[in-house]
């Protein structure tokens, strides 16, 4: 639970800052169904004045999105990046930390990549240096 929940807890912070004291951050998709237990009953049930700072949503479409234009009602950075094929792999509207980030892009793509990886790393293992 260690490397998938990040707890902080800074009282000096949340004074200078005019935040909350204490701050939980985690993907529910990847804690299991114990560890969301765990985490309801030790953690968040003792909180008070509980709220989101950020939510991120993801949607899966089986219909090739760049036959969409994106619209929005304030001016916005666009990043596009193409294939081999000259088509739109991925885009990019908004900057990442900001209020407005979405990024669009082709999870077949995405999927394939990462069955090479898994297939890669079967035979002939994993090496990481961090």
């Amino acid at each position: 639970l260690k490397e998938k929940v990040y707890i902080e807890y800074d009282k000096i912070k949340a004074t200078l800052w005019n935040r909350r004291s204490m701050r939980v951050e985690f993907n529910p998709n990847k804690l299991s169904h114990d560890e969301v237990l765990w985490l309801k009953q030790n953690i968040i049930s003792y909180l008070d004045d509980v709220s989101f700072t950020r939510l991120d949503l993801a949607f899966d479409f089986e219909f090739d999105l760049n036959d969409y234009y994106a619209l929005s009602d304030k001016s916005v950075k666009k990043t596009i990046f193409y294939g081999r094929n000259v088509k739109p792999e991925t885009k990019y509207f908004g900057v990442r930390n900001s209020d407005r980030f979405i990024r669009i892009y082709n999870k077949n793509k995405n999927v394939k990549i990462m069955q090479m990886l898994k297939l890669i790393q079967h035979f002939y293992g994993v090496w990481k240096l961090n």
